[in-house]
């Protein structure tokens, strides 16, 4: 496939999956054994947030997790992507990063995979009321009942019954997503993607839109400016995307809250989510004072915690309310592709 956004992956708020790309023995990168207290050497907890979800900055990196059998250069990519995001956005968590997935042909044997479901369980489980009794289904259905099936998927979930809480991110199959002609290998973009709601979810709550946008606006913004390819493409097949929705009323005001949107406007969620709030993202920088993507790290993710997004957002872009830059915004995706094209190349380090 050639559309890198067909069904992004997405962050999971509690155990509500967002999709992913065209579906999302024991192994631990470091040794190749898993240790409990990998799941146990977390941050010390600040005070916790007002909608009660917390990850906190920690020097400490993520920890991969493989299934044997997989190929490695699988978990290689999505470590680039995930590392080069963190590297920008700062190191946040405790983090967790599964991969699991079964190339043509391939057995994996069940005592492999009992291995892993047990290493996910035993970090689930061990600072949570969970038993592992209760975890196993769970897991084999997550992980294995997706690889079975042929499907990819590629998610945050958000793990609040952990002390502290933590994030796991899900690679399943990522090699169907991978083509020697990409530019940047898809399973690093999902990786970036993935990562980039690590850092989203380290601050107060942020619309559907943000969220999502500002994931895909990192997948096209990070490679640009490591030179691993232009960026204009990567933003014009989003451009091509969101102007798929065929209602000239719906816009990504109505996509603040996917799970209470009504079915005329999420059957439009990747256009609106993902694609437009790609560009509301990078409209949002333009219309900053400093038009330096930094400033989103520095500046606006911070003012969301202490301000509300909402507000945030108007201070950031320096207009009165959300409607104003809601109005602004829909003006700005009217023009001319060219136009909106120029605008990135306004945007600064």
């Amino acid at each position: 496939m050639t559309d890198h956004r067909k069904g992004r992956g997405g962050h999971r708020l509690g155990k509500v999956r967002l999709r992913a790309r065209s579906a999302q023995a024991l192994f631990c990168l470091a040794l190749g054994m898993f240790a409990l207290f990998g799941c146990q050497n977390s941050p010390s907890i600040p005070a916790e947030r007002a909608d009660g979800e917390i990850l906190v900055p920690t020097e400490v990196a993520p920890t991969y997790h493989l299934l044997e059998g997989y190929g490695q250069r699988w978990l290689e990519h999505v470590r680039k992507g995930v590392e080069t995001a963190r590297t920008y956005w700062g190191s946040y968590g405790p983090t967790h990063v599964w991969i699991v997935g079964r190339e043509d042909g391939a057995v994996i044997a069940p005592e492999t995979r009992r291995a892993f479901l047990m290493e996910y369980c035993r970090c689930r489980t061990s600072t949570s009321e969970r038993s592992l009794s209760e975890c196993l289904p769970h897991a084999q259905a997550r992980f294995f009942g997706v690889m079975d099936r042929g499907e990819s998927e590629a998610y945050l979930s958000y793990v609040n019954d952990t002390k502290p809480p933590m994030a796991e991110l899900v690679f399943i199959n990522v090699h169907k997503w991978f083509f020697e002609r990409d530019p940047v290998p898809d399973p690093v973009l999902r990786g970036i993607h993935e990562y980039t709601h690590v850092f989203q979810k380290s601050f107060g709550a942020t619309p559907t839109w943000m969220m999502e946008g500002g994931a895909v606006f990192a997948e096209a913004w990070l490679p640009f400016s490591h030179g691993w390819r232009g960026m204009e493409r990567a933003m014009e097949r989003c451009r091509d995307s969101a102007s798929r929705v065929s209602d000239p009323d719906i816009t990504i005001a109505d996509m603040e809250d996917i799970d209470a949107a009504p079915a005329h406007v999420s059957k439009y969620y990747r256009e609106l989510a993902y694609d437009t709030g790609a560009w509301a993202i990078a409209f949002m920088i333009h219309e900053s004072a400093t038009r330096r993507v930094s400033s989103l790290r520095d500046e606006f993710y911070p003012s969301v915690t202490d301000l509300g997004w909402e507000a945030g957002l108007s201070k950031y872009v320096r207009m009165k309310s959300k409607a104003e830059f809601y109005a602004a915004f829909g003006a700005f995706m009217k023009r001319p592709l060219r136009q909106q094209l120029d605008l990135l190349k306004r945007l600064k380090e």
